[in-house]
């Protein structure tokens, strides 16, 4: 009986200091520990709120557009036609800011 009765007061003490442990690391969490702290180098991969934006996309001349696409966060924009230009042309917009991120030049094949 005298070992049962030391083996609940040692749980008893090993459920105290587990709970205490708890509570330090959620207190240690909310007040930003260094635990839990980002790096000072690293940088956010938030996005921004989307909302409205004025954009110019360059076009280019005598083409026309043909074709949007969205995906994922960019809209692409395809032109057909156009003064020297060899095929059509792909150009890519981020939705977030109206930002021109890309451009891509579509040409024949050659043999």
């Amino acid at each position: 009986m005298k070992g049962l009765k030391t083996l609940v007061i040692l749980m008893g003490l090993l459920i105290v200091v587990g709970l205490g442990l708890v509570g330090y690391g959620v207190s240690r969490h909310r007040k930003g520990g260094e635990a839990t702290a980002p790096d000072a180098g690293a940088t956010s991969a938030a996005p921004e709120k989307a909302g409205y934006f004025a954009s110019e996309v360059p076009v280019p001349h005598g083409a026309h557009l043909e074709q949007v696409t969205a995906t994922g966060d960019r809209l692409i924009l395809r032109f057909t036609g156009g003064e020297g230009e060899k095929g059509d042309r792909l150009i890519l917009v981020d939705v977030h800011n109206g930002q021109v991120t890309g451009s891509v030049t579509l040409v024949p094949e050659s043999h």
